[in-house]
């Protein structure tokens, strides 16, 4: 038997990164032709656009020959880095174009995960008839591996012995490297989930309708193909549907829905939670059927102390403002002294409940103020200290007013004592 034997070697060069992704070949620039009048050529086509880690992936051997150039025998030597990816079988040609099977050299093809090797070597039987249309050499069984990883399946020369080649009966390298187009490995993370609105908020009233659904956008914005699934802890809340899977760069709407029968007036929140890993928030909001009364105001318990005081000395004013409504708002309480605007300050209450607003304000001239706080009124004194560095009030005045008097009543009864005695 006949056969011409050259190899066709192929490299694939792997650097370190997140995944893979595998770029048809038809899109890797051609090698030049050295015989531009033949329009065979080699190429790599794997069979998925991208792969994540630990997944399955088929990476085909095909000549093409356009011009019906016969085809007597091809050879294969692949290298591959055993880091990034394993083989897990080839499939060769066992039938060929031609109707007849293929004449593969015993023990091919075969490969080493140790190495990183792969050798076929194969052709049709001698008499038969030469291949002389496109078709699938081998098919390459491979299995990524964790780990990160970028490179390309080129072909390449090794040695004068070891490269591309396509012979024809007469010993010609058909091929020539004309029309060598080569599939790249390209870097890629693991299938990755996303989702979008990343919340969704209901808004219903009370004993009413269901609020309209929404929808929720999944995506496997990573490489490989995404197995997902979504559960929800509510039971008011549901969606359709709840798995599914996706293969890279694609999108699947999932109907979020809530039912609010027997559910009364008020706020409620619950999760999404997907697999992998992610979260959607979800809020809920019922109105009453019944409306609400807006925030009432009723102030009581004015409170001034002390009541009297020497000036500058400081007098806390306070008073209680209950909101007796059914909303919440904010009071704004102002403090009038002797019917001018001394202060002001706002307050925010909750329905049905009372804050404490408390002014503190000093006079340093003495006097009576009137106090007018929230439509309740009072007042305090400010009282002058006087020679003694203290207030006396009208009883001390009473008393300095008897003293001085007795003063003058003993000294004229002095006078008079000395007068007698002359």
């Amino acid at each position: 038997m006949i056969k011409l034997w050259r190899f066709l070697s192929i490299s694939i060069v792997v650097a370190i990164c997140l995944g893979l992704i595998l770029v048809p070949a038809a899109i890797a620039p051609e090698v030049a032709s050295a015989n531009p009048d033949l329009n065979c050529g080699i190429e790599v086509v794997p069979n998925m656009t991208g792969v994540g880690y630990a997944e399955d992936f088929d990476v085909n051997i095909t000549i093409t020959d356009t011009v019906a150039q016969d085809m007597a025998g091809w050879s294969v030597y692949m290298t591959f880095n055993t880091t990034l990816m394993n083989v897990t079988g080839i499939s060769p040609c066992t039938m060929l174009p031609t109707g007849k099977y293929a004449d593969d050299i015993p023990g091919y093809p075969k490969w080493d995960n140790a190495t990183g090797v792969i050798e076929h070597q194969s052709g049709p039987k001698y008499g038969e008839p030469y291949v002389t249309t496109s078709f699938v050499v081998m098919t390459v069984h491979c299995r990524s591996n964790a780990v990160a990883g970028t490179g390309s399946l080129n072909f390449i020369v090794i040695d004068p012995t070891m490269q591309t080649y396509v012979g024809d009966p007469s010993a010609a390298d058909v091929l020539d490297w004309s029309k060598v187009v080569n599939g790249t490995v390209k870097v890629g993370g693991p299938p990755t989930i996303s989702v979008s609105p990343q919340n969704l908020t209901f808004n219903a009233i009370e004993a009413g309708e269901n609020p309209p659904a929404q929808t929720l956008e999944v995506c496997n914005s990573g490489v490989g193909t995404l197995d997902w699934s979504l559960t929800d802890n509510a039971a008011w809340l549901s969606g359709t549907p709840t798995s599914g899977s996706l293969a890279e760069g694609v999108c699947e709407d999932v109907t979020v829905s809530v039912d609010v029968t027997g559910m009364e007036a008020g706020d409620y929140s619950a999760t999404i939670t997907g697999s992998p890993t992610v979260t959607i928030a979800v809020s809920l909001h019922i109105e009453s059927a019944v409306p609400v009364e807006p925030a009432q105001w009723s102030p009581s318990g004015l409170s001034i102390s002390p009541q009297q005081v020497e000036p500058d000395q400081e007098v806390t004013i306070s008073i209680n403002v209950a909101n007796t409504g059914g909303e919440a708002g904010s009071y704004n309480a102002i403090l009038y002294i002797n019917n001018v605007v001394e202060d002001s300050q706002s307050v925010s209450v909750a329905p049905g409940m009372t804050e404490n607003v408390i002014f503190t304000v000093s006079k340093s001239d003495a006097g009576v103020y009137d106090v007018l706080l929230a439509e309740q009124s009072g007042q305090f004194e400010v009282v002058s200290t006087g020679w003694f560095g203290g207030g006396l009030g009208t009883g001390g005045i009473v008393a300095i007013v008897v003293i001085v008097i007795a003063l003058i009543v003993a000294l004229v009864l002095v006078l008079r004592r000395a007068r007698r005695a002359v």
